[in-house]
């Protein structure tokens, strides 16, 4: 679950009148449930809770705790060392972990406000938490790695911050002195933009929310285009594919995968997209049917150094047949381009409609 959501939902708490707690696993050493970043929500004296922290005799402890701190705001650590765990209560993970619970009331509101903005723009934003034994919570956001000029921060902190600003650090505990920290950067989920409401794209759009993607569905027809049919999607646009760059945002955090309901309509959609700057750009098709529609953007003088970008016959190859199948291939090959990038393409599975031929 990703930082918008998380802090969305508090947002919502606070609103309502609720005391919520946030638990943050802050670091970690050895094999643990919960990794550095994951969060979780606990309200209603300990009895709700929204998002993990790995689950486990830990995730339990931590709801307990969290429900004990909820009448006030407040802040505090906790380290597990699962090395010293029954067997039967730790899994297989016999490492450490600190957690940071930070206790909000409804004075915290436009703090969260400020993260549900951070955490959907495109701007570079850092959230520094300030972690100090028994301490009132203390959240910082940075944007842009403009430091704040009216708070003291060691070199060390500082830092860190710039190097998560810039990509080159993920979430990280600092040990500074008096003043602690826990530093993470606020970016948005990568987004699936499916073109494309079929039978396909409804598995496609179910896996791809299952790992962490946002997905947006994009089709001509309403009655595919549907809340009924997509439950889960962050965005459905029902628009004709000759505008598409109108109604919907591609960029670099984009994952397009266009498996529209026709050769003429894929084409179309590729035209558009093929100019933005998708992460990925897919199209179902046979290989026949590929090669043709790219002949014809060569025609229009569409650059080959564009075209070689499209990933088509799209999908890792798994052996698949059935429909849930295929989808399984195409989201496998979204998560490889994420963490691994393109350099690490390996072969690709031929994925026809009905009636095409390679």
């Amino acid at each position: 679950m990703d930082n918008f959501h998380i802090f969305e939902k508090a947002a919502a708490l606070l609103e309502g009148g609720e005391n919520v707690a946030l638990v943050t696993v802050v670091s970690t050493t050895g094999s643990t449930p919960g990794k550095v970043g994951y969060k979780m929500l606990v309200w209603a004296e300990g009895q709700q809770t929204f998002g993990t922290v790995g689950g486990g005799l830990v995730e339990g402890e931590m709801i307990e705790q969290a429900g004990r701190m909820l009448s006030k705001p407040s802040s505090k650590t906790f380290t597990f060392n699962l090395g010293d765990t029954p067997d039967d209560e730790k899994g297989i993970c016999g490492g450490s972990a600190e957690l940071l619970i930070e206790t909000f009331d409804k004075n915290a509101l436009p703090v969260f406000h400020d993260l549900v903005g951070a955490a959907d723009s495109d701007e570079s934003t850092v959230l520094l938490s300030i972690i100090s034994p028994d301490a009132l919570p203390r959240k910082i956001l940075i944007r842009n790695a403009a430091l704040p000029a009216d708070v003291e921060l060691s070199s060390e902190i500082v830092s860190a911050i710039k190097e998560v600003a810039a990509g080159i650090r993920g979430s990280v505990r600092v040990s500074a002195g008096e003043a602690d920290a826990f530093i993470e950067g606020m970016a948005r989920l990568p987004a699936v933009v499916l073109f494309g409401a079929g039978h396909l794209s409804c598995h496609v759009a179910r896996y791809a929310k299952g790992v962490h993607f946002r997905v947006a569905v994009y089709d001509d027809r309403c009655e595919y285009a549907n809340r009924q049919r997509f439950p889960d999607a962050d965005e459905i646009i029902v628009a004709d594919f000759g505008r598409v760059l109108d109604k919907v945002r591609i960029d670099r955090r984009s994952y397009v995968v266009i498996v529209t309901r026709g050769h003429k309509y894929d084409e179309t959609v590729l035209e558009q997209v093929i100019t933005t700057d998708a992460r990925y750009i897919g199209m179902i098709g046979s290989k026949r049917k590929t090669q043709t529609i790219l002949s014809r953007l060569r025609q229009r003088e569409v650059p080959a150094d564009l075209l070689d970008r499209v990933f088509s016959p799209i999908g890792i190859s798994i052996g698949a047949v059935t429909p849930e199948e295929i989808a399984l291939s195409i989201v496998c090959e979204l998560v490889k381009i994420r963490r691994l990038g393109r350099e690490h393409q390996i072969g690709h599975l031929t994925l026809c409609r009905p009636g095409d031929s390679t």
